[in-house]
């Protein structure tokens, strides 16, 4: 996930600084964005299965709250 955004930064900020065509910029932004999104899911999902998966084996309901706001924040 890490190596794909930093490959999308580099060919973006290479592209502004060296003046391309403004839709290819635009592309290499989207993939920027898509990657983070990718990231995010996963660390999301591996958050579940583990703090929040332990939590409620614990009988601790407070996490669910917690991903409940997660996921407004994704939403927005």
């Amino acid at each position: 996930f890490f190596k794909s955004f930093s490959i999308h930064e580099c060919i973006c900020f290479s592209m502004i600084c060296n003046d391309k065509y403004c839709n290819d910029i635009l592309i290499q932004l989207s993939a920027i964005k898509n990657s983070v999104k990718s990231l995010s899911n996963h660390i999301l999902e591996k958050h579940i299965h583990s703090c929040i998966e332990n939590d409620l084996k614990n009988n601790d309901t407070s996490s669910m709250e917690e991903v409940i706001e997660l996921f407004k924040k994704f939403n927005n």
